[in-house]
């Protein structure tokens, strides 16, 4: 019986090529290929499984022959799932890396069409299976284009009213809308706070204000990811920067599904934020040795995490 569910709207069918040298204007010859089954949902469920916790289901939308290679992707690693099947065709991410750097690029397909029909079945099928078992709903990615954010925020709400603790990382109308519930944690990065909520990570102020008014409507952690400059975690308690003392690669494909993991991972253990974001971090930087979403090894996140600076900053 899980007590958390994960659900991603927009899952992919993850292939990463990885080659010699990156070419951005000519050809780039494959030298070997990573197939996952992937989006941010997928990968959370990979990196939960990782960290040794296994009592979580991922779930979403598949469809068509590709969710079909989707489907065995994922049973073949392990990752508990349980998806709902529509008749359209599950999307592919592709990406394109250089070995020795990490340099290169990805493109991602929008996703399939869905009917108002299948977003009332899979809604449905959410809450008659699993709002009764979980106690924490995590939202995982955006949604395919036919699939509205009110209709997403209508979900999450539901969970919340039955006091589910809410998890969400995700972007854009989304983010804005479903935030509105009251989340237990938001956690996202720099470039999603600008385009959800107009506000510049170095600007403190306004950052702190969001927050406050997040409070009120029962949001706890706040969480924002800088890339290679770290992560600021705010709480009732305090304000939190981590930062690297040491970067490994250029390679981020799942590197904030790692992060994201690993804090939900804390908050099930009961860890405190500052041990939370430095296992969270050394999650994120631990990923970019590998290629493909959350592909990481614990003696990493174990090494890492004493190269990582963590400090309080004042309210």
């Amino acid at each position: 019986m899980p007590e958390v569910i994960i659900v991603n709207l927009n899952p992919a069918l993850d292939r990463t090529a990885i080659v010699k040298r990156y070419n951005p204007f000519g050809v780039n010859k494959a030298e070997r290929l990573v197939v996952l089954a992937g989006g941010k949902g997928a990968n959370v469920g990979r990196a939960l499984k990782t960290l040794g916790y296994n009592d979580y289901i991922c779930s979403g939308i598949i469809g068509g022959k590709i969710g079909e290679i989707f489907k065995k992707k994922i049973e073949e690693e392990g990752i508990n799932n349980d998806y709902f099947w529509i008749n359209g065709e599950t999307r592919v991410a592709y990406a394109t890396y250089e070995e020795s750097t990490g340099l290169g690029m990805i493109t991602n397909e929008i996703g399939p069409e869905i009917s108002d029909r299948e977003i009332e079945d899979f809604t449905g099928f959410l809450i008659k299976k699993y709002l009764p078992l979980v106690k924490m709903f995590v939202l995982s990615g955006g949604a395919p284009p036919s699939f509205p954010p009110e209709r997403i925020y209508r979900i999450v709400d539901r969970f919340k009213r039955e006091g589910k603790e809410i998890f969400i990382d995700t972007s854009g109308k989304i983010l804005k809308t479903s935030s509105r519930v009251g989340t237990f944690c938001i956690k996202i990065n720099e470039e999603e706070l600008k385009e959800a909520f107009d506000i510049d990570i170095s600007d403190g102020k306004s950052l702190l204000n969001l927050y406050k008014k997040l409070y009120t409507i029962g949001t706890r952690w706040f969480i924002v990811t800088r890339g290679e400059r770290g992560a600021i975690f705010i709480s009732e308690e305090s304000i939190i920067e981590g930062t690297n003392r040491k970067l490994y690669s250029k390679y981020s494909i799942g590197s904030g599904d790692a992060f994201y993991s690993a804090v939900i991972y804390g908050r099930l253990r009961g860890l405190p934020p500052a041990e939370i974001l430095k296992l969270a971090m050394a999650c994120g930087t631990a990923n970019t040795l590998s290629f493909g979403g959350c592909i990481f090894r614990m003696e990493d996140v174990t090494r890492i995490m004493e190269e990582i600076d963590i400090r309080i900053l004042p309210n």
